[in-house]
């Protein structure tokens, strides 16, 4: 069955579920201003949540927390090592990347223009010194057709105030954005129909956070987190019409925090963990997978806890495979909890570890309280009318492991080798 997403688009814009008029995006910011950023006093658990494992090693190595204050008293200058988002609603970095300082007191680079060029100059400029915070203030979709320079210098946050950026042009084997750095934050961003629209590669890549980002159409991975990159948390994300969603593979590769985001309608890899790593998946929506759920495999352990996988008899009809939820391929020791199956799909299989893989605290609700905050605050904050339409879709719609399923721009030229 092939789809043609011009014809969808025009059919959202006829049932409603998609505007036919421009956006009416909010005042833009002024050039170079700035936010100033706080971190939220931590908070116990609201009733039904539990918190994580947590190693001692990790224990140590975790922000101070704020100590209390007298009322009136001069509020004390945030910890190091944690940067909240800016765009509302604000949730703490937790997980293996929660340590990450991102470009948090560095100077800001501000993209004002809506161009490739502009983007271009922002990252050659962050790469001269690193420790940057850069800025999106523009409002129209930016496409980008050649590689961007890959970022290879420390402590940096891409902070994308809600802008887009679109690969549809780009070449096969190309990443939107490319990280081989360390302490680096992505949040508020569109990344939409790259070949990877977002990797993280390399040991040199450690201390990241990724946070209310979403990863649209890619013709490849939605975000890529490979070859010796660790210590990477993804959360409040949103995942849609990707080939294959999130990647995490190659020696070295290790402590990936995956909770509180949403996949759907990608055709595999939602999540795959592969080679001898240890991951934490807790309060994810995996839903109308287009060929296969969630995969551990080749040594991997670590926890899959409160999330929830659903598969509609539509996407069963357009290959979904109903026992394909949660699967085991030669994986390591792997804790399961509290999942839950919904639709047509099968329960997801339990795990072999009797107990929880150490790993950092993530406050983790159970299904029921977990499902309406995720469905409400993964992705780019506000939602705009793409992901809206990605999430609305109820039929018409169809990924393969060979092509993705794009709401906008264009299809790739070329189709992914299986």
């Amino acid at each position: 069955m092939k789809t043609s997403y011009a014809l969808v688009a025009t059919v959202l814009c006829a049932i409603g579920i998609a505007s036919c008029a421009p956006e009416v995006a909010p005042p833009a910011r002024p050039a170079g201003a700035i936010v100033r950023e706080t971190k939220p006093a931590p908070q116990p658990p609201p009733p039904g949540e539990t918190a994580g494992e947590e190693s001692p090693e990790l224990a140590a190595r975790a922000p101070a927390k704020p100590t209390s204050q007298k009322p009136g008293a001069p509020k004390p200058a945030p910890p190091s090592g944690r940067e909240a988002p800016t765009a509302s609603p604000s949730e703490p970095i937790e997980g293996f990347g929660a340590v990450t300082s991102g470009g948090a007191g560095g100077r800001v680079i501000t993209i004002s223009e809506p161009t490739e060029a502009a983007v271009r100059a922002a990252f050659v400029d962050a790469n001269q010194t690193g420790h940057a915070i850069i800025r999106f203030a523009v409002e129209d979709t930016i496409p980008i057709v050649k590689k961007l320079p890959i970022l290879t210098s420390p402590n940096l946050t891409i902070d994308g105030e809600g802008a887009t950026l679109d690969g549809s042009e780009m070449k096969e084997g190309s990443a939107i954005v490319d990280i081989r750095t360390h302490d680096v934050i992505v949040r508020n961003i569109h990344l939409r129909n790259g070949d990877d629209n977002l990797r993280f590669q390399g040991p040199d890549a450690f201390r990241i956070a990724v946070t209310h980002v979403s990863s649209t159409g890619s013709n490849d991975d939605g975000i890529s987190i490979g070859y010796g990159a660790h210590d990477a948390t993804v959360q409040y994300s949103f995942f849609a019409g990707d080939t294959r969603s999130v990647y995490c593979k190659y020696p070295g590769t290790n402590n990936i925090s995956l909770h509180h985001s949403w996949i759907e309608k990608g055709a595999i890899r939602s999540p795959l963990f592969s080679g001898h790593l240890i991951a934490d998946m807790r309060n994810m929506i995996i839903e109308d997978w287009g060929e296969w759920g969630s995969r551990f495999e080749d040594g991997a352990s670590g926890n899959l806890v409160g999330s929830l996988f659903a598969l509609s008899p539509y996407a069963t009809e357009v290959g979904g495979k109903p026992h394909g939820a949660l699967r085991f391929k030669d994986a390591g020791p792997v804790y399961t909890s509290d999942n839950a199956a919904r639709g047509v799909a099968l329960p997801p299989i339990t795990g072999t570890a009797s107990a929880p893989i150490a790993a950092p605290p993530v406050r983790t609700q159970k299904v029921a309280a977990m499902e309406p905050i995720v469905r409400a605050r993964a992705g780019c904050m506000p939602r705009d009318r793409i992901d809206d339409a990605y999430i609305h879709m109820t039929s018409g719609w169809e990924v393969k492991e060979t092509r993705p399923f794009r709401l906008s721009g264009s299809m790739p030229k070329v189709e992914k080798r299986e």
